[in-house]
């Protein structure tokens, strides 16, 4: 029986963007978890912590630190991509749960460890939970379309056809964002692509089975282009992508991923069934109110991808602290975050090379 009662001691490991709003969630919108410390060796962030945060939260620097301490049963990993997958390791094997933000690394090849530590676990007969931030899941619109397909109410599936548009920041973040972050494919689109493997039943219960014919990726193709940052060829990367993934069985994902939004943060998807279609965000409107003026009749768009996730974030880091309290299994299994990062690389290698990306009957990319 679950004990509502018990706490579950929480670190978040990075408080720049996504760890600012993890922190912030499991501080004050996660009943049955305490936020303990939070660390990062930039001190700015630190100053962040000690204005927003309460009192009781310690702000440390060295993340042994964290996971030498004893009230911390969890950690929420929102540091650069390039150390997600070390110190999900480290934090496993000092007998952590992990949350940890999305992708689990830039290149697949160094998820592997991540995958080893959590078996290691199961082998000693631990009970740690690693769940990765694929945050589309945990939204109540996509979990509405989620329960309609597996109705039967859709039909049969077919044709997802997805984008992800961020609002164009002059500033220049983006651009040195890119090589830290896997480039534009790696970073945005995994969110596409885990939620088309989701919604369409391809994840880790189907495509693990025994199954000879159970769905897998055919191939991938993108190709891509720098509206307003050709600074981005020096790192292989672009401002704008076109990615298409041939699913086996009759199946396709079709996503257009952008920097370069000009109304604010537009995150549309269109999930074509035999039997019915449905949309979601077709508008991209921030709430219910309509402006009537001058310029006509119009409505706000959510600015960026926070605004839009907001409630999705919350949910996920509560499901989260109850799956490790009361030892169900996390909603996104990790290898369903490798899966999709497989798929990101080789979209990511088409891009580059201007060739579609075969995959075999092992769901593993031909690179020629």
């Amino acid at each position: 029986m679950a004990d509502e009662n018990r706490l579950l001691g929480v670190a978040v490991l990075g408080v720049g963007r996504m760890g600012r709003r993890h922190a912030l969630n499991t501080a004050f919108f996660t009943p049955r978890a305490r936020l303990v410390a939070v660390c990062d060796p930039i001190e700015a962030c630190l100053q962040w912590a000690e204005e927003n945060l309460p009192a009781s939260v310690r702000r440390q620097t060295d993340f042994q630190q964290i996971f030498d301490d004893p009230q911390v049963q969890a950690v929420v990993i929102a540091t650069e991509t390039s150390s997600h997958a070390r110190l999900a390791v480290e934090a496993l094997r000092a007998g952590k749960h992990v949350l940890l933000e999305k992708p689990i690394s830039i290149n697949p090849r160094d998820s592997e460890p991540v995958l080893a530590a959590a078996k290691e676990n199961e082998v000693e007969g631990l009970k740690l939970k690693c769940m990765v931030g694929l945050s589309r899941r945990f939204d109540e619109s996509y979990k509405e379309v989620k329960r309609q397909i597996d109705a039967g109410l859709l039909g049969t599936p077919y044709l997802i056809k997805s984008a992800t548009n961020d609002m164009y920041d002059p500033s220049g973040f983006f651009v040195k964002f890119s090589e830290a972050s896997g480039g534009l494919i790696v970073d945005c689109g995994i969110h596409d692509i885990d939620m088309a493997r989701w919604l369409f039943g391809l994840t880790t219960a189907v495509t693990t089975s025994d199954c000879d014919d159970a769905p897998r990726v055919k191939r991938v193709f993108s190709t891509g282009l720098s509206v307003r940052h050709p600074e981005l060829a020096k790192t292989n990367d672009a401002d704008n992508a076109i990615c298409v993934v041939e699913f086996t069985g009759g199946k396709v994902l079709d996503f257009h991923l952008s920097r370069t939004g000009l109304h604010g943060h537009d995150c549309l998807t269109e999930v074509f069934g035999s039997e019915r279609k449905v949309i979601v965000n077709g508008n991209p409107t921030i709430n219910r109110v309509e402006i009537r003026d001058q310029h006509g009749v119009r409505t706000e768009s959510t600015p960026t991808y926070y605004e839009r996730f907001r409630e999705a974030f919350v949910t996920e880091v509560n499901e989260f602290v109850a799956c490790c309290l009361d030892d169900t299994v996390v909603p996104v299994s990790l290898d369903d975050a490798v899966q999709a990062g497989k798929i990101a690389d080789a979209l990511t290698h088409a891009f580059r090379t201007g060739k579609q990306v075969l995959f075999g009957d092992d769901g593993e990319a031909i690179y020629e």
